[in-house]
């Protein structure tokens, strides 16, 4: 990763956690305060969606009136945004293995250390957090449903037996979970067709 796309990164992510949003945005996004009734298509242009809800870890549905987003200024340059490592040494030696970033809220997975993909999560909020560790994927379901909080979770992957998923489920832009690793639905299936039992997930 080049030091100015790490850079833009790492600041988007301070912004996020710990930095005032009355702080100028990062060079190349803007800050946005959604208006009652905006919708992503009333606000920004279809090819800015999927980049808008990665940066802000958001999906569709939570755009709250007085809420501050940051919007870009260039899609050429929003596409350079990577908040992960690009190669991981840990995993260098691992075929496939998920890496769970807590304190950023975002998700990547590697293939013997090289970044394949990344979205961003919600994980558990302060009175559930998500359990830290060294996880294997032990198995998944398409089409899974909890008894414990009568919800549907799609594409669930359970990572330990204590009942942590990953999987599909809204994202409002902070951990918010029961302790599960929320995903956007696109991320969720892309993550659960790609994932084999036994596949390292790691979660800090």
């Amino acid at each position: 990763m080049s030091r100015t796309r790490w850079l833009i990164a790492m600041m988007i992510c301070l912004f996020f956690y710990g930095v005032s949003q009355a702080q100028p945005a990062p060079e190349g996004f803007y800050w946005y305060k959604v208006k009652p009734g905006d919708t992503l298509s009333k606000i920004a242009p279809r090819e800015h969606w999927e980049i808008i809800k990665r940066v802000n870890r958001i999906d569709e549905r939570h755009l709250p009136a007085g809420k501050k987003i940051l919007l870009f200024l260039s899609l050429e340059k929003a596409k350079e945004f990577v908040p992960v490592p690009e190669f991981m040494e840990d995993f260098k030696n691992v075929g496939q293995a998920i890496q769970v970033f807590l304190k950023i809220q975002y998700f990547a997975a590697y293939r013997e250390g090289q970044l394949l993909f990344w979205g961003p999560i919600s994980s558990g909020n302060a009175d559930y957090p998500t359990l830290k560790g060294e996880f294997t994927a032990l198995w998944k379901a398409r089409n899974y449903f909890s008894r414990k909080y009568e919800m549907e979770m799609p594409y669930a992957v359970c990572f330990s037996n204590k009942g942590y998923f990953l999987h599909s489920q809204s994202l409002p832009g902070r951990p918010a979970s029961h302790g599960c690793v929320r995903l956007l639905p696109e991320d969720a299936k892309k993550l659960f067709d790609w994932i084999k039992k036994g596949d390292l997930i790691v979660v800090e």
